[in-house]
């Protein structure tokens, strides 16, 4: 898929982020809307990319939030692009804003866009808050009285087990179980010892940190100013650790399973708040306006597995397709930028790799996938360091990867995510 059949080409020709923030804390007063829109801002005015010249955006979300059902068209409208341009909100759990990427590299590819942003925001402390059936009942009643006496009998007949609020948790209905429990379940069936997840987790946040130190992410980073004095300024991750050890994290208690667990908070991706987007073009466009793409799209795949078997172990699946479309092997590329919801995840997805076994079984291979270069993956730390924006992540690991492929030699990327609900996505980049 390195070009279509009409010969058209996608290049990544730039994208920002906000910092990475732990939910609920320092962007605790800045809503999905407003992460989004700080990004968005921000990259058109560092492109000098004409607004009018946009064909569409796409936005990822996974929170919902009843004031922008369509998240995309508010931050499109809030950063200045005018109202005749269409603007796409999707969702698909933690591969949304992936899902957002891969609908501009197909409008670009089909010839219906040449300019796209695309991208994703969330705001955990954005959250609606949930009420039960009866709740919901006596409210909707007292909305629609008409003076203060029919406003207020509905409340007042609301009874104590009816007062609760609760927030969406993201369920995993058809699993049977959550992420977590299955991050559980894969440390078990890969036999991947709790020192093992730790050290994985540690060498996120040493890689991480390094970069930071280096300036790494300055070319991806905006510098945030924070309501409501706009006189503090978040200009990094906030959940990167310089300190952390695996003697530290062994003292963590374990979350899912009490007694003989191993998935720990210190070896699993804190919840953020961010934004990520990305100015993606055709390849004739970029050249025309005088852009240096960072990185090309070679090819895409997406994969669904059973839930309630394989619930985070999509990419095992999705990444064999996306090189064979690409028509590489995974030997051939030079960096690979994985999300790490846990380390049991992401130690399960180089093994299932390399794994003989997985290949025969699992993919109706002769041959494994191949082996990952530990000193190719995740070059500048991952999601256990940075943290996990929902909606956000996909465009964060693809913009990642392909400013640290521009800046160095060898020409393919290989990106791959797993998201609830089963699913797994990879994109191989090229540099020419």
């Amino acid at each position: 898929m390195s070009r279509s059949n009409n010969g058209r080409r996608v290049a990544i020709v730039h994208g920002l982020r906000t910092p990475f923030v732990k939910c609920g804390t320092l962007f605790r007063n800045l809503s999905s809307l407003d992460l989004g829109k700080i990004s968005a801002v921000e990259l058109l005015n560092r492109t000098e990319i004409n607004p009018k010249d946009i064909d569409k955006v796409f936005i990822g979300s996974v929170i919902p939030s009843v004031g922008t059902p369509n998240l995309a068209r508010e931050i499109a409208l809030g950063s200045g692009v005018p109202a005749t341009v269409p603007a796409f909100t999707v969702t698909s759990a933690c591969a949304s804003a992936s899902q957002a990427f891969t609908s501009a590299v197909d409008s670009i590819l089909s010839g219906d866009s040449d300019i796209v942003l695309a991208g994703g925001a969330d705001s955990v402390h954005d959250s609606p808050y949930l009420g039960g059936r009866g709740q919901r009942s006596r409210i909707y009643e007292s909305a629609k009285g008409i003076n203060l006496i029919e406003k207020a009998m509905p409340l007042f007949k609301m009874g104590a087990g009816e007062s609760g609020f609760t927030l969406p948790l993201l369920p995993e209905r058809y699993a049977g179980h959550t992420l977590g429990e299955s991050a559980e379940k894969l440390a078990r069936r890969y036999q991947i010892r709790r020192d093992e997840q730790d050290s994985f987790a540690v060498r996120s946040h040493t890689l991480a940190s390094r970069a930071q130190a280096e300036g790494i992410f300055e070319d991806e980073i905006i510098h945030t100013f924070v309501p409501p004095d706009f006189t503090d300024i978040v200009s990094a991750d906030n959940c990167v650790r310089y300190d952390v050890s695996v003697e530290a994290l062994s003292d963590l208690p374990p979350l899912f399973d009490k007694e003989f667990g191993t998935v720990t908070d210190g070896n699993s991706a804190p919840l953020t708040d961010g934004a990520s987007v990305i100015l993606l073009m055709s390849e004739d466009k970029a050249r025309a306006l005088g852009y240096k793409p960072v990185a090309y799209v070679r090819s895409y795949a997406y994969a669904a597995v059973d839930p309630s078997d394989e619930l985070l172990m999509g990419p095992a699946y999705s990444t064999p397709a996306a090189l064979d479309r690409a028509g590489i092997g995974l030997d051939e590329v030079d960096l690979v930028e994985i999300h790490e919801p846990f380390s049991s995840q992401a130690i399960s997805y180089v093994r299932a790799l390399d794994s003989k076994a997985f290949a025969r079984e699992k993919l109706g291979r002769t041959q494994p996938v191949g082996e990952i270069d530990m000193d190719k993956l995740n070059i500048s730390g991952g999601s256990i360091a940075i943290g996990h924006t929902l909606g956000a992540t996909g465009a964060r690991i693809i913009m990642t990867l392909a400013y640290r492929m521009f800046k160095r030699k060898g020409n393919f990327g290989l990106v791959s995510l797993a998201s609830a609900g089963g699913l797994g996505v990879s994109i191989v980049l090229e540099k020419e």
